[in-house]
């Protein structure tokens, strides 16, 4: 009897611990952005949303400031929770270069708006780059399968994407690779 009260006091401490290990997983810029964001959204701080773009996408973004304007007019309400979607955040890193990408998919719901979904992409870090450094892509949307559609479909949701972000492909390199399989 003791020694099973013993090994379910061990197994329970193993999977609280796994539990615990696997919930903090996640890089503390990816939850420092998504609050900043959502602060800003909540807050209807233009400002605030707009410097939490890197340099480069404020920059090469086409109609930015129109485009955060139309964010903010569709974000309505306060919120209420702004969890993760799918298996999210992923992070790529390349630590030669000291570059550092964190890419998350977030289910969002306020009192006014019901459940929308919601995208970041982040430039954590860029040693070789830092204007690169801040949000490279954001997306709301009213269904998560938008996200994944072609452009045709851009005009249904509200998409801040940077044509110039960090591992941007050359158009030319991608017909290439697709040719030749």
């Amino acid at each position: 009897m003791k020694k099973r009260l013993l090994l379910m006091m061990v197994l329970i401490l193993a999977v609280l611990t796994y539990v615990s290990i696997k919930g903090n997983n996640r890089p503390p810029e990816e939850r420092k952005y998504r609050d900043k964001v959502l602060s800003a959204l909540g807050g209807h701080d233009v400002d605030k949303l707009k410097s939490l773009f890197s340099k480069n996408a404020r920059d090469n973004i086409d109609d930015f400031d129109f485009k955060i304007a139309l964010l903010m007019k569709k974000y309505k309400g306060k919120l209420i929770s702004a969890k993760y979607d799918r298996n999210y955040p992923v992070v790529t890193e390349d630590k030669e270069k000291g570059i550092k990408r964190i890419e998350t998919y977030y289910v969002v719901k306020t009192d006014e708006l019901g459940i929308k979904f919601m995208y970041l992409q982040v430039v954590a870090k860029d040693d070789e780059n830092p204007d690169e450094v801040g949000i490279s892509s954001m997306m709301f949307s009213p269904e998560i399968w938008q996200i994944t559609m072609d452009d045709s479909n851009r005009g249904y949701y509200l998409w801040v994407d940077n044509p110039l972000w960090a591992d941007y492909v050359d158009p030319d390199e991608v017909m290439s690779t697709e040719s030749s399989r």
